[in-house]
């Protein structure tokens, strides 16, 4: 899909995370993120139109902030690809937010971009 038939346009952006899925925890980092969805990289495949529960830890330069808690939300998995080094690229896109999570997420990317 090209930029311009996106909805929300994404940032390259490599950040520490996590996604929850059947009551295991997978670490991840991103790829890319924007409003609507994250492009994590993990250690194994994750299957089209799973149900997860994706955290993000926004940092500035590297550095978390400790009074900030981690980014959470729901989301489910729209595609999956392997890498050639091994791992997997899977593309989330997010559920509903709430609107402290929807202005940190938009702080963030504006920060960054």
């Amino acid at each position: 899909m090209s930029e311009e038939q996106r909805r929300h346009r994404r940032i390259d952006v490599e950040v520490a995370g996590e996604i929850a899925l059947d009551g295991d925890v997978l670490g991840a980092s991103t790829q890319n993120l924007s409003d609507g969805g994250v492009a994590l990289v993990l250690d194994r495949e994750v299957v089209d139109g799973r149900n997860v529960t994706v955290t993000l830890f926004l940092t500035q330069d590297g550095i978390e902030d400790p009074d900030q808690e981690p980014f959470e939300a729901p989301a489910v998995v729209r595609w999956s690809a392997d890498r050639d080094d091994g791992l997997f690229l899977v593309g989330l896109q997010f559920g509903a937010l709430d609107a402290t999570a929807q202005k940190r997420l938009q702080h963030f990317l504006k920060t960054i971009s």
